[in-house]
């Protein structure tokens, strides 16, 4: 793993730097993680159920006020940022989610290179893409979850 990412095509394309860096440093410990740092992309705080998408096949799972939380965005994904209370993806500063996150309003961090890991589809969380930060308040209910057979 390099000490340091200088590239700035790796760094505001792609989110690759020293919070990402971090997050897999962090992943690799036991503990939990609760909070998120990436980079601010679009101001503003908003609190939600996290929508963990994989594709843009997905978006009609996501409802009016909830996070969307994704590994990246492209044109189709746009029309989800006009019902998301926040959006937290990869990315850096230049990527689509963070130029239509501010376009819309929508507080935006990016960066977040585990946030579809890190965070589960039902969990509350903060999104507050001024400081680049990313609270998880309450976990999905395991319970909730189908029981894998032979469990």
């Amino acid at each position: 793993m390099p000490e340091a990412v200088t590239d700035p095509i790796l760094i505001e394309i792609f989110g690759l730097n020293q919070h990402f860096l971090r997050a897999v440093q962090a992943a690799g410990s036991d503990g939990e993680v609760t909070t998120l740092t990436g980079v601010p992309a679009a101001k503003g705080v908003a609190r939600g159920i996290a929508r963990v998408l994989s594709n843009a096949d997905e978006l009609h799972r996501v409802q009016p006020g909830e996070v969307l939380v994704c590994e990246s965005t492209s044109p189709n994904w746009t029309p989800a940022f006009a019902k998301i209370a926040a959006c937290v993806c990869g990315g850096g500063t230049l990527s689509h989610a963070a130029i239509v996150g501010r376009e819309y309003g929508v507080p935006t961090v990016t960066a977040v290179g585990l946030a579809t890991v890190a965070i589960s589809d039902g969990d509350e969380i903060e999104v507050d893409g001024t400081n680049g930060t990313v609270t998880v308040f309450r976990k999905a209910d395991a319970q909730a979850k189908p029981a894998e057979v032979g469990s």
